[in-house]
């Protein structure tokens, strides 16, 4: 079987499809320094698609994808004791919201359920107690993709990223990102 028949019995493409549950975390650093990792819930299924793949000439395959809603929820202990915090993705999360695209690389002759690598490139809103902020550059999640939609998968940061408030002030910074299907 190739990759390409492998994948196209697991998937529909360009409908929306949903993830109904993952756990993520979210680090937030402080201006002055202070951080916290927030565990956070899905408070809906998360919505995304995935495209038809594209065949190179050597056989591997690539997906583009766009997670097109998603909304977690947690509650801080640190920097807001008690107080939830909300993080927001997608297009159709929030009014001046960004899109979510990502890709999955299948090389020739394997099968998605062998593991490949995924990338998301995150632009999110960020709800706290105090401030609603979004990022400029983008989150960068990186993972290993088994099957879609990703049950079983990690994605995880790969680098820190300020976060905006919408004057254009620095308040926070994203660090140490993850979530878990």
């Amino acid at each position: 079987m190739n990759s390409r028949t492998a994948i196209e019995r697991l998937t529909e493409y360009d409908t929306v499809l949903e993830l109904n549950y993952a756990e993520s975390e979210v680090g937030l650093r402080t201006m002055d320094g202070r951080t916290e990792r927030i565990l956070m819930k899905t408070a809906c299924p998360t919505e995304f698609i995935v495209h038809e793949p594209t065949v190179a000439e050597n056989g591997d395959l690539t997906m583009n994808l766009e997670i097109i809603r998603f909304e977690l929820v947690g509650v801080s202990a640190d920097l807001w004791p008690g107080a939830e915090v909300k993080v927001l993705g997608g297009a159709l999360s929030a009014p001046d919201a960004r899109p979510i695209l990502g890709t999955v690389q299948v090389p020739a002759g394997r099968r998605l359920s062998d593991g490949v690598p995924s990338e998301q490139i995150l632009f999110l809103t960020v709800v706290t107690p105090e401030v609603t902020l979004h990022n400029n550059t983008p989150v960068r999640m990186t993972g290993t993709l088994y099957r879609i939609p990703p049950i079983g998968s990690r994605f995880e940061s790969q680098c820190d990223v300020p976060l905006y408030d919408q004057r254009g002030e620095r308040h926070l910074e994203l660090w140490a990102c993850a979530n878990e299907a």
